[in-house]
């Protein structure tokens, strides 16, 4: 693991974050294709910084911490502007809200257990297909209804990967942490 904390798969990390605000702001001036554009490059900028973190061996503390959270930012402030705009239902977003709150609460849970738990193949498909959606969102003028179903598609495989990733890691959570003593 890297000591390096500036390196460029977190740069393009934090560039990731920068285009959150401009994705938002763009949705809200209605100018949803510019608004795709920036959303599109954020997804690159993911898919290109894990890569060049795996291959150059950059991965850092700081990068595996702020990778998912740009990732989950950018979902989620996508997804209530979707809603604000009434391109989404609100149970999309109570939905989204709700699990990203249990998971941020059970990974700090289970850090604080001494332990790490992984994103696996079900939150990645999960993620994709979230991403495939809101992408179609984007476009809601030329895609309707149709992205809404993607949508529901997505939303049921982040409840199945939610549910499979509960069950894989819950007992994590209420482990007994072991006393300074027991050490």
């Amino acid at each position: 693991m890297s000591n390096k904390i500036w390196n460029l798969p977190n740069v393009l990390t934090m560039i990731r974050l920068l285009l959150i605000p401009v994705t938002i702001l763009l949705i809200l001036d209605n100018q949803m294709v510019f608004a795709l554009i920036v959303f599109l490059t954020a997804c690159g900028t993911d898919l290109l910084d894990g890569y060049i973190a795996r291959k150059n061996h950059l991965i850092t503390k700081l990068g595996i911490w702020l990778d998912p959270l740009a990732d989950k930012l950018m979902a989620v402030s996508v997804i209530v502007t979707f809603t604000i705009r009434g391109i989404l239902p609100p149970f999309v977003m109570i939905v989204v809200f709700t699990k990203e709150f249990l998971m941020l609460l059970g990974g700090v849970i289970i850090l604080g257990r001494g332990h790490v738990t992984p994103a696996n193949k079900f939150g990645k498909i999960a993620a994709l297909l979230l991403n495939i959606s809101i992408g179609s969102g984007f476009l809601y003028e030329y895609l309707s209804p149709y992205y809404l179903y993607a949508t529901y598609v997505a939303l049921a495989a982040v409840i199945v990967a939610f549910v499979q990733y509960a069950a894989k890691n819950g007992h994590l959570i209420f482990e007994k942490k072991p006393s300074a003593r027991e050490e």
